[in-house]
Protein backbone atom coordinates (compact mmCIF):
# COMPACT_ATOMS: atom_id res chain seq x y z
CA UNK A 1 0.00 0.00 0.00
CA UNK A 2 2.72 2.38 0.74
CA UNK A 3 4.68 1.28 -2.14
CA UNK A 4 1.59 2.11 -4.62
CA UNK A 5 1.16 5.92 -2.83
CA UNK A 6 4.68 6.52 -3.22
CA UNK A 7 4.58 5.69 -7.23
CA UNK A 8 1.04 7.75 -7.52
CA UNK A 9 3.04 10.87 -5.62
CA UNK A 10 5.78 10.30 -7.70
CA UNK A 11 3.66 10.13 -11.07
CA UNK A 12 1.64 13.23 -10.38
CA UNK A 13 4.99 15.12 -9.35
CA UNK A 14 6.02 14.77 -12.90
CA UNK A 15 2.92 16.07 -14.05
CA UNK A 16 3.74 19.49 -12.74
CA UNK A 17 5.69 21.73 -13.89
CA UNK A 18 5.97 25.79 -13.37
CA UNK A 19 4.47 28.33 -15.98
CA UNK A 20 1.64 25.95 -17.22
CA UNK A 21 -1.54 26.25 -15.77
CA UNK A 22 -2.20 25.44 -12.21
CA UNK A 23 1.61 24.59 -13.10
CA UNK A 24 0.27 20.97 -14.45
CA UNK A 25 1.13 19.10 -17.96
CA UNK A 26 -1.44 18.57 -20.62
CA UNK A 27 -1.87 15.21 -20.30
CA UNK A 28 -2.15 15.54 -16.27
CA UNK A 29 -5.48 13.96 -15.39
CA UNK A 30 -6.56 16.99 -12.86
CA UNK A 31 -5.84 19.26 -15.82
CA UNK A 32 -7.70 17.00 -18.53
CA UNK A 33 -10.80 16.49 -16.09
CA UNK A 34 -10.09 20.85 -15.67
CA UNK A 35 -10.54 20.93 -19.28
CA UNK A 36 -13.60 18.60 -19.90
CA UNK A 37 -15.13 20.37 -16.82
CA UNK A 38 -14.68 23.48 -19.10
CA UNK A 39 -16.45 22.51 -22.14
CA UNK A 40 -19.40 21.47 -20.44
CA UNK A 41 -19.85 24.25 -18.32
CA UNK A 42 -19.66 26.54 -20.83
CA UNK A 43 -22.09 24.79 -22.90
CA UNK A 44 -24.01 25.95 -20.24
CA UNK A 45 -22.99 29.44 -19.80
CA UNK A 46 -21.34 29.07 -16.53
CA UNK A 47 -17.87 29.89 -15.40
CA UNK A 48 -16.29 28.11 -12.48
CA UNK A 49 -13.31 29.18 -10.64
CA UNK A 50 -10.75 26.56 -10.02
CA UNK A 51 -9.64 26.64 -6.35
CA UNK A 52 -8.14 24.84 -3.85
CA UNK A 53 -4.74 23.00 -4.47
CA UNK A 54 -4.51 23.88 -8.19
CA UNK A 55 -4.78 27.35 -7.42
CA UNK A 56 -2.27 27.12 -5.03
CA UNK A 57 0.06 25.25 -7.54
CA UNK A 58 -0.73 28.21 -10.31
CA UNK A 59 0.53 30.74 -7.49
CA UNK A 60 3.71 29.26 -7.00
CA UNK A 61 3.13 26.71 -4.09
CA UNK A 62 3.73 23.90 -6.10
CA UNK A 63 1.41 20.45 -3.98
CA UNK A 64 0.26 17.56 -4.52
CA UNK A 65 -3.99 17.28 -4.41
CA UNK A 66 -6.03 14.78 -5.19
CA UNK A 67 -9.37 16.81 -7.14
CA UNK A 68 -10.39 19.30 -8.87
CA UNK A 69 -12.24 22.02 -6.74
CA UNK A 70 -13.75 25.00 -8.10
CA UNK A 71 -16.48 27.57 -7.12
CA UNK A 72 -19.85 28.15 -8.91
CA UNK A 73 -22.71 30.81 -8.32
CA UNK A 74 -25.15 29.13 -6.62
CA UNK A 75 -27.66 30.08 -9.54
CA UNK A 76 -25.47 28.14 -11.76
CA UNK A 77 -25.37 25.35 -9.30
CA UNK A 78 -28.30 23.15 -10.10
CA UNK A 79 -27.78 23.16 -13.70
CA UNK A 80 -24.11 21.95 -13.90
CA UNK A 81 -24.79 19.36 -11.37
CA UNK A 82 -27.66 18.43 -13.64
CA UNK A 83 -25.35 18.09 -16.80
CA UNK A 84 -22.86 16.13 -14.99
CA UNK A 85 -25.60 13.56 -13.56
CA UNK A 86 -26.50 13.02 -17.25
CA UNK A 87 -22.94 12.99 -18.53
CA UNK A 88 -21.51 9.70 -19.37
CA UNK A 89 -18.76 8.59 -16.73
CA UNK A 90 -19.30 11.15 -14.46
CA UNK A 91 -20.67 9.90 -11.32
CA UNK A 92 -22.01 11.53 -8.13
CA UNK A 93 -19.21 11.34 -5.28
CA UNK A 94 -18.88 13.20 -1.84
CA UNK A 95 -19.56 16.78 -2.70
CA UNK A 96 -18.97 16.45 -6.26
CA UNK A 97 -18.61 13.73 -9.35
CA UNK A 98 -16.00 11.48 -9.89
CA UNK A 99 -14.83 11.18 -13.70
CA UNK A 100 -14.19 7.35 -13.92
CA UNK A 101 -12.49 7.49 -17.30
CA UNK A 102 -9.53 9.85 -15.86
CA UNK A 103 -9.79 8.74 -12.19
CA UNK A 104 -10.37 12.17 -10.66
CA UNK A 105 -13.07 14.31 -8.42
CA UNK A 106 -14.08 17.51 -9.10
CA UNK A 107 -15.35 18.97 -5.77
CA UNK A 108 -18.28 22.10 -5.54
CA UNK A 109 -18.25 24.81 -3.73
CA UNK A 110 -21.16 26.96 -3.73
CA UNK A 111 -22.20 30.34 -3.39
CA UNK A 112 -23.37 31.07 0.14
CA UNK A 113 -22.96 27.53 1.71
CA UNK A 114 -20.18 27.62 4.43
CA UNK A 115 -16.81 27.55 4.15
CA UNK A 116 -16.26 24.88 6.81
CA UNK A 117 -18.37 22.78 9.27
CA UNK A 118 -18.33 25.32 12.19
CA UNK A 119 -17.56 28.61 10.25
CA UNK A 120 -19.44 31.89 9.82
CA UNK A 121 -17.46 32.42 6.25
CA UNK A 122 -19.39 31.48 3.35
CA UNK A 123 -18.49 31.02 -0.08
CA UNK A 124 -18.60 34.51 -2.52
CA UNK A 125 -20.29 34.79 -5.39
CA UNK A 126 -16.96 33.83 -7.68
CA UNK A 127 -18.07 36.62 -9.93
CA UNK A 128 -17.31 39.19 -7.15
CA UNK A 129 -13.89 37.71 -6.59
CA UNK A 130 -10.76 39.34 -8.93
CA UNK A 131 -9.73 36.36 -11.14
CA UNK A 132 -6.35 35.57 -12.87
CA UNK A 133 -7.57 34.73 -16.06
CA UNK A 134 -6.06 30.95 -17.56
CA UNK A 135 -7.62 28.14 -19.50
CA UNK A 136 -9.13 26.25 -19.23
CA UNK A 137 -10.49 27.97 -16.15
CA UNK A 138 -9.85 31.14 -14.27
CA UNK A 139 -8.50 31.45 -10.98
CA UNK A 140 -8.68 33.84 -7.91
CA UNK A 141 -6.00 36.06 -7.82
CA UNK A 142 -3.63 35.52 -4.95
CA UNK A 143 -5.21 37.86 -2.45
CA UNK A 144 -8.60 36.50 -3.25
CA UNK A 145 -7.39 32.48 -2.57
CA UNK A 146 -5.71 33.58 0.59
CA UNK A 147 -8.72 34.93 1.86
CA UNK A 148 -10.55 31.89 0.92
CA UNK A 149 -8.63 29.36 2.35
CA UNK A 150 -8.22 31.91 5.71
CA UNK A 151 -12.31 32.05 5.33
CA UNK A 152 -12.18 27.52 5.95
CA UNK A 153 -10.40 27.67 9.12
CA UNK A 154 -8.68 23.90 8.29
CA UNK A 155 -4.73 23.42 9.01
CA UNK A 156 -4.12 22.44 5.17
CA UNK A 157 -5.28 25.60 3.95
CA UNK A 158 -4.02 27.62 6.70
CA UNK A 159 -0.09 25.85 5.69
CA UNK A 160 -1.03 26.81 1.98
CA UNK A 161 -1.49 30.39 3.23
CA UNK A 162 1.71 30.41 5.11
CA UNK A 163 3.96 28.98 2.00
CA UNK A 164 2.25 31.36 -0.25
CA UNK A 165 3.12 34.56 1.67
CA UNK A 166 6.49 33.11 1.93
CA UNK A 167 6.54 32.48 -1.89
CA UNK A 168 5.33 36.11 -1.90
CA UNK A 169 7.22 37.58 0.07
CA UNK A 170 7.52 41.51 -0.98
CA UNK A 171 3.68 41.83 -1.27
CA UNK A 172 2.99 40.45 1.88
CA UNK A 173 1.70 43.85 3.32
CA UNK A 174 -0.36 44.65 0.29
CA UNK A 175 -1.84 41.07 0.18
CA UNK A 176 -2.43 40.98 3.86
CA UNK A 177 -4.67 44.40 3.20
CA UNK A 178 -6.28 43.37 0.17
CA UNK A 179 -7.00 39.61 1.80
CA UNK A 180 -8.78 40.99 4.82
CA UNK A 181 -10.83 43.58 2.95
CA UNK A 182 -12.91 40.16 2.00
CA UNK A 183 -13.01 38.68 4.95
CA UNK A 184 -16.45 39.63 6.77
CA UNK A 185 -15.71 38.37 10.85
CA UNK A 186 -13.03 39.29 12.90
CA UNK A 187 -11.80 36.17 13.97
CA UNK A 188 -10.99 35.87 10.29
CA UNK A 189 -9.17 38.99 9.79
CA UNK A 190 -7.19 37.81 13.14
CA UNK A 191 -6.66 34.47 11.36
CA UNK A 192 -4.26 35.97 8.65
CA UNK A 193 -2.73 38.09 11.10
CA UNK A 194 -1.52 35.17 12.62
CA UNK A 195 -1.11 33.44 9.99
CA UNK A 196 1.33 36.89 8.26
CA UNK A 197 3.18 36.32 11.56
CA UNK A 198 3.71 32.71 11.30
CA UNK A 199 5.17 33.04 7.67
CA UNK A 200 7.09 36.06 8.70
CA UNK A 201 8.68 34.07 11.69
CA UNK A 202 9.54 31.50 9.17
CA UNK A 203 11.14 33.51 6.90
CA UNK A 204 13.50 35.33 9.55
CA UNK A 205 14.51 31.59 10.76
CA UNK A 206 15.51 30.43 7.26
CA UNK A 207 18.03 33.38 7.05
CA UNK A 208 19.27 32.83 10.20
Amino acid sequence: MLATSIADALEALSSMEKGRPYSLRRVDPKRRLADDLAILAGELGITPLVIGGLAVNHHGYLRLTAAVDVLVAKESAGALLRRLRAEPGWKPQGEGFKNSALGVSVDFCVEGEKTAPGSSETFPNPSELETVDTEPLPVPSLSELIALKVMSGRARDDADVVELLKRHRARIPALRRKASKRLRTPEARERLRQLVARARAELRRRRS
